[in-house]
């Protein structure tokens, strides 16, 4: 049996995680947390990567290391999704221009969640 496809999770709250650790599983999905870039690169070199979920509401020097760091040859077989509060409109457009595949306020990331992983490989 292969190994299940992994969604990193990018950033240091916990609050979102149960939410995205449930709507994951049922998919196949495991879940990681990644806090900083190094956790981030080892994770995503040892595993298979489906999805990174980018929480804009973290560690402004370490997730725009991981976005850009996702640009190289294997950023075409995996989405970036960011997620942060519908008032950081300066956090958004940075994440948009760094090449997130989708940026989405708190509230659009919990209520497309289960589609987000339900289609992770197909948007």
């Amino acid at each position: 049996m292969s190994e299940p496809k992994t969604v990193l999770v990018v950033g240091q709250n916990l609050f979102f995680l149960p939410r995205i650790q449930n709507a994951a599983t049922p998919n196949g999905y495991k879940v990681l947390q990644t806090r900083t870039e190094a956790e981030f690169r080892e994770s995503f070199e040892e595993g298979t990567t489906a999805l990174v979920l980018v929480d804009l509401e973290g560690d402004a020097e370490e997730w725009p290391k991981v976005v850009q760091g996702l640009r190289g040859e294997k950023r075409a077989s995996v989405k970036v999704v960011a997620f942060g509060p519908h008032s950081d409109e300066a956090g958004m457009a940075r994440a948009r221009d760094l090449g997130c595949d989708l940026v989405l306020s708190k509230g659009e990331f919990s209520r497309d969640l289960i589609k987000l992983l339900a289609s992770a490989e197909e948007f």
